[in-house]
């Protein structure tokens, strides 16, 4: 763990995803910090790490609530996943979607706003179209910023007729550059089937998901969204670190061009208490030079579960120059940036965009 040692609320993070409530001396000792975990994960998930604790955002009855929403929101875009496949085309389940069931012990705990599913470009007509005949349409929303949708990896979500169902299209596992190391076809060939109530569904393999982890996480900036993705992380290095090709995951990551935000993650982790044990300790590197600097900055944030939620842009572009890309892929990510000042992408596929 270095000289960032375990901190703060962590510890009993920690221990309640080990052993339900074990968390919870820590809680009490940190209650403010707690109900940040709650809301940067589930109230769900908060109860099993601390217990339901009268007064919290996690007491029984929030946390019940939170696992109904959970549950709900999961069944909805598993059962859309399978739908299509039935229709002859194979997705693969990202995110939260796919980790749920390949890393937690009651799925209920995973929150997840949309569904995200992977599909082959030579696929994505047949699949809208599907779609559309059951009355989902693609969202009309303006985009996150003022650049509107740079993202070469996916669309604007589509929504249900009812707007109760929001499924989230890839054609990349993940925006640029991370696929020119990881394309869509090899994250097919080494998906694994995971069994649900609602049939099979394929999720990415262990190193390919702690890649994409790793990877949207980074394109986060690694701020206070990106705790679940750290939760999913952690529960992924307990169950497959011993079985992942590092060699392999660290060639993808380096073609990718994404080797730095993938150490700055991993250390990241390690900094916080996760067992980094099975990593290689090349993975774990802190950031050097004017990095290290920020590199404290996200710890000593990361620590406390992000109280400052708020973060100007000098200070997200400084994360992502020193931690959260290589340098010319920020620069790059900076030239789209302005191009989509005058011209705001749609965030629609070229085949809809034409219209």
């Amino acid at each position: 763990m270095g000289e960032h040692g375990a901190a703060g609320i962590w510890p009993g993070i920690l221990a309640g995803l080990t052993v339900p409530g074990g968390g919870r001396a820590a809680a009490m000792a940190d209650a403010e910090a707690a109900a940040r975990f709650a809301a940067r994960t589930s109230p769900a998930l908060a109860r099993r790490c601390f217990g339901p604790l009268a007064g919290t955002p996690f007491a029984a009855e929030a946390a019940h609530g939170s696992s109904l929403l959970n549950r709900f929101r999961r069944i909805s875009g598993l059962r859309w996943a399978i739908a299509v496949g039935a229709a002859g085309i194979e997705v693969i389940c990202l995110k939260g979607l796919g980790t749920a069931f390949a890393l937690y012990d009651d799925p209920d705990l995973r929150a997840m706003a949309d569904a995200d599913l992977l599909v082959r470009r030579s696929d994505l007509q047949r699949l809208v179209a599907v779609l559309q005949k059951s009355g989902f349409r693609f969202a009309a929303e303006p985009g996150r910023s003022p650049w509107g949708f740079i993202s070469d990896a996916s669309f604007q979500p589509m929504l249900s007729a009812d707007g109760a169902v929001n499924l989230d299209l890839h054609v990349h596992p993940d925006a640029w550059p991370l696929h020119c190391g990881l394309p869509t076809e090899a994250v097919f060939a080494a998906a694994r089937s995971v069994a649900t109530p609602e049939g099979s569904i394929r999720v990415p393999a262990p190193h390919h998901m702690l890649l994409l982890t790793a990877s949207h996480a980074a394109r986060d900036l690694f701020l206070a969204s990106t705790v679940p993705a750290m939760i999913d992380a952690i529960l992924l290095l307990r169950r497959d670190a011993q079985r992942i090709d590092w060699p392999a995951f660290t060639a993808i990551a380096r073609a990718g061009r994404s080797l730095r935000p993938v150490q700055s993650f991993l250390a990241l982790l390690a900094a916080l208490g996760a067992d980094a044990g099975a990593v290689p300790p090349a993975l774990c590197r802190v950031p050097g030079g004017f990095g290290a600097g920020e590199f404290r900055r996200l710890v000593q944030a990361a620590r406390v579960l992000y109280p400052d939620e708020a973060a100007g842009w000098l200070a997200r572009l400084r994360r992502e120059l020193l931690v959260a890309a290589e340098p010319g892929v920020a620069l790059k990510r900076d030239l789209r940036r302005l191009i989509g000042l005058l011209h705001p992408g749609r965030g629609l596929p070229e085949e809809l965009a034409r219209r």
